[in-house]
């Protein structure tokens, strides 16, 4: 199995690059576990249910108008937000670059620190049903 050296992550929200101001990148897949458990089996049974994924991410705020985390508390609840996540850079032209995207909300923003340090935030996005 290769090694990633996870240090030039790349996040786009509706075609805005913040990476450059992200510490911390986290792509979330999975599904739900269902219970298909039925009389005479002798173990719990379970299968695949809906897909689940999330987005999440921390940095250090900067507090400008075009900063990464007036653009993500401005989209906080609003519908149809897209997100990219590259898990090391964009190449451009390269066709082997693997990406993640998804159509989501973003539910939490937050930001605050103790005294004396960079000024954190953090957020995370969730799957939206683009026709819902």
């Amino acid at each position: 199995m290769a090694t990633v050296v996870y240090r030039d992550a790349y996040l786009l929200v509706n075609g805005a690059a913040i990476h450059g101001e992200l510490t911390e990148l986290t792509v979330e897949v999975g599904a739900e576990s269902l219970d298909n458990t039925k009389f005479g089996n002798t173990t719990r049974v379970h299968m695949g249910g809906l897909l689940t994924g999330r987005i999440s991410g921390a940095g250090h705020a900067n507090l400008s108008a075009t900063g990464a985390e007036a653009l993500l508390s401005s989209l906080v609840a609003q519908a149809n937000t897209v997100l990219t996540a590259f898990p090391n850079g964009i190449t451009e032209g390269a066709s082997a670059t693997a990406g993640y995207a998804m159509i989501g909300v973003i539910p939490e923003f937050q930001w605050g620190g103790a005294v004396g340090v960079l000024l954190p935030f953090s957020f995370a996005a969730d799957p939206q049903n683009p026709a819902g």
